[in-house]
């Protein structure tokens, strides 16, 4: 009877995990912190569709921008420079336009057909500017639909060194993002140390590894002169803990996916790396001459960190140190000077799944065991009639190509078939009729005189 009733439960508990999925997007990330030092989507931009590379931000302006064909200025990606006149369905935005917001700057130019114009600077130095058009826009199988996109006209710094053609925001703003439409209110992502996914819609139960648990949340917007508002992730984060010794955190902490490492301030900086070293004095391995890395093959010596945020979450050695090359490991997290506020950038999201519910103001965490993607697809061939996307060679990805089924719905739904069907077995021979005791010797009496009563002795098994 144990047995039953634990066949349903598994049964019922993959059933609805199929079915909370059944209305996710979900969108592959690529890249790493190793050799990229960020994570980038693939869209499919255009009729025909071009393959453009983001890079995925959590903050910032809701600008989705790449470098186009016209560009004076912009250095040469990963992909093709996006080819505006080679697409039948893009037009370029006007000043005339009420969607430009200020784009034409300081000009009167409300009736003009001049293009509507952007411009987006970084805190870091970095700055990209261009003006705006409308065109089709897909995100991994799914037709997004037609979206207010930036073509670079113009790139500075950091940006003139991406692989990635361009950048996308993938929290709501002021204004809508590229994905508003497709229940941006709730955003999970899972970064692995190669790829991982973006869900649009809510979490993805099928990598979980144990209940979530969720914290505050605050956005908070500002103002842009070119841009259509910018937005900050806020969370109370109040302290680390590395073994016995507590290190307080001051001021604010952000969530941001476009950053690379984890930043704190010099006396947390200084106190973190000062803990994990004694810590690690004498079993952890050898600490090279630049204090940044280890050699060493016991990554599972090292300390997990502690961080409170009211609910305590384990930072573990595999997201805090990466491996520039086997048996050495550098640190994910830098000084950002003695003022500089503390910012989780992709190293604190590794190996986890971020629930973020702009619906509720709150931050979901949970261990996870997030797909990894080694490298993009080499081709998707797509089908104009029914927009879906077909791969061709998917190359090295261990999760899936281009997610006709998404692996919670995939695992989801074999799961529940076979739990189903055990289940209903499981339930057949439990309930199974049993013969009475009387016709039973009479019936293996039968069987040694050869003489059934039946006519056949393997009416027995009816």
């Amino acid at each position: 009877m144990v047995l039953v009733i634990t066949f349903f439960r598994l049964s019922l508990q993959s059933l609805l995990i199929f079915c909370a999925s059944a209305h996710l997007v979900p969108i592959p990330v690529y890249g790493n912190l190793r050799n990229d030092g960020y994570y980038f989507l693939d869209l499919w931009v255009g009729t025909p569709p071009q393959r453009v590379s983001v890079m995925m931000s959590l903050t910032g302006s809701p600008l989705t921008a790449f470098a186009c064909s016209s560009c004076e200025r912009c250095a040469q990606h990963m992909d093709p420079w996006f080819q505006l006149n080679q697409s039948s369905t893009a037009e370029i935005l006007p000043c005339a336009d009420p969607r430009c917001h200020r784009g034409c700057g300081n000009r009167n130019l409300a009736t003009s057909n001049a293009p509507c114009e952007y411009e987006q600077r970084y805190a870091e130095g970095s700055s990209i500017r261009g003006w705006w058009f409308e065109d089709v826009v897909r995100a991994g199988s799914q037709l997004i639909g037609r979206k207010m996109m930036g073509c670079h006209s113009e790139e500075k710094d950091i940006f003139s060194t991406l692989k990635a053609n361009g950048i996308l925001q993938l929290a709501p703003g002021i204004s809508d993002t590229l994905l508003a439409e497709r229940d941006a209110d709730v955003i999970a992502v899972c970064l692995a140390d190669y790829g991982g996914i973006v869900t649009m819609g809510g979490p993805n139960w099928s990598f979980h590894r144990g209940r979530p648990k969720y914290i505050k949340m605050k956005q908070r917007m500002n103002s842009s002169i070119f841009a259509q508002g910018r937005s900050e992730i806020l969370v109370p984060l109040t302290s680390i803990s590395i073994g016995w010794h507590v290190v307080p955190i001051h001021g604010e902490t952000t969530v941001e996916s476009g950053t690379t490492r984890t930043y704190f301030s010099s006396s947390a900086y200084d106190s973190i790396r000062k803990h994990i070293e004694s810590f690690c004095r004498h079993r952890c391995g050898l600490l090279t001459a630049k204090r940044s890395c280890w050699i060493t093959k016991r990554l599972q010596y090292f300390p997990a960190l502690r961080m409170n945020f009211g609910h305590t979450f384990r930072w573990a050695p595999s997201a805090y140190l990466y491996a520039r090359r086997p048996g050495h490991y550098c640190y994910a997290f830098e000084d950002d000077g003695p003022s500089g506020r503390t910012i989780l950038g992709g190293s604190w999201m590794l190996h986890q799944e971020l629930i973020f519910d702009f619906r509720q103001g709150r931050l979901g965490v949970v261990p996870a065991e997030c797909p990894r993607h080694f490298a993009r697809p080499i081709e998707v061939l797509w089908d104009m009639n029914s927009q879906v996307g077909h791969s061709k060679e998917d190359h090295h990805s261990d999760a899936f190509g281009q997610i006709h089924v998404s692996p919670a719905e995939r695992d989801s739904m074999i799961a529940a078939v076979l739990m189903l069907c055990l289940g209903l077995l499981s339930m057949k021979w439990y309930k199974r009729p049993k013969a009475p005791a009387v016709e039973m010797e009479v019936a293996l009496a039968s069987l040694d005189t050869g003489d059934s009563p039946c006519g056949d002795y393997y009416a027995l098994d009816d």
